[in-house]
């Protein structure tokens, strides 16, 4: 593999653990890592919470320089892991450039969690929150039924529409909101307060705001302000869509 070719192949790494959520000190040392391996001369970085770039000198003496923008994304622990053994193992010399172009481009495709197992963890997440808020054994029961329904909207009908972020997050709040509202009216037994903090748990941006922190004390102002903005954003998203939709039930009932 050419040197252009080793380029393009640390930024493809680069870019995807960004797009996956991985940590900003963690892009930089993998990076860093695969560039020396892979003997790229006077290589640089410098990530932040949304872009990266990266320049390098080719021994032809010009200058290989990459920027793109990346949108804040949800984390996906399973594909950062199976970056991180495919980095660990190129650098460590058991794995060629063009193996590991390969193996990337699986570990893209790969899908590290069936729909059954979201599902689930919607249900199984907004039950357990709701119980530990002080909900009722009833109201863990609901929690759990409005997570399997919100995981369903999530997945299957709202990506039909291309709503942008904040539009999905309110609608994703509201639609919980409502449900809750209709489990109350015909089930007297159910708390509003428990079911909604219990359906809306998979919703708020906690790793968020924690690795805007961490970025923030790291002294990389940039992306710390950005994951926090970003997080209180979503947040506000969250509350909109509940507020809205309780004003509503409550001048209607």
């Amino acid at each position: 593999m050419d040197e252009q070719a080793c380029f393009d192949l640390v930024y493809d790494i680069g870019e995807t653990l960004l797009k996956n959520g991985a940590e900003i000190k963690r892009i930089e040392t993998t990076i860093r890592h695969i560039a020396a391996a892979l003997e790229l001369k006077e290589f640089d970085s410098f990530v932040l919470i949304n872009g990266i770039f990266m320049t390098a000198r080719l021994a032809d003496k010009t200058v290989q320089a990459r920027v793109r923008d990346i949108p804040i994304s949800p984390i996906n622990l399973g594909r950062i892991e199976q970056i991180n053994t495919l980095s660990r193992r190129l650098t460590e010399k058991r794995l060629s450039p063009e193996d590991a172009h390969l193996w990337l481009q699986q570990i893209k495709q790969e899908s590290f969690a069936s729909p059954p197992l979201k599902i689930f963890a919607y249900a199984f997440g907004s039950a357990s929150f709701c119980f530990i808020f002080g909900g009722s054994f009833f109201d863990a029961i609901g929690a759990l039924f409005l997570g399997v329904l919100l995981a369903l909207f999530s997945m299957y009908l709202l990506p039909k529409f291309n709503l942008s972020d904040i539009i999905l997050t309110i609608a994703c709040s509201g639609f919980v909101s409502i449900l809750a509202c209709l489990f109350v009216h015909f089930f007297p037994v159910l708390q509003l307060t428990s079911l909604i903090t219990g359906g809306i748990i998979s919703l708020l941006p906690g790793v968020a705001i924690v690795n805007g922190i961490r970025y923030l004390f790291d002294g990389d102002y940039s992306s710390g302000w950005g994951q926090i903005v970003n997080a209180l954003i979503t947040a506000l998203c969250v509350s909109v869509g509940v507020g809205l939709v309780l004003q509503v039930f409550d001048m209607l009932y």
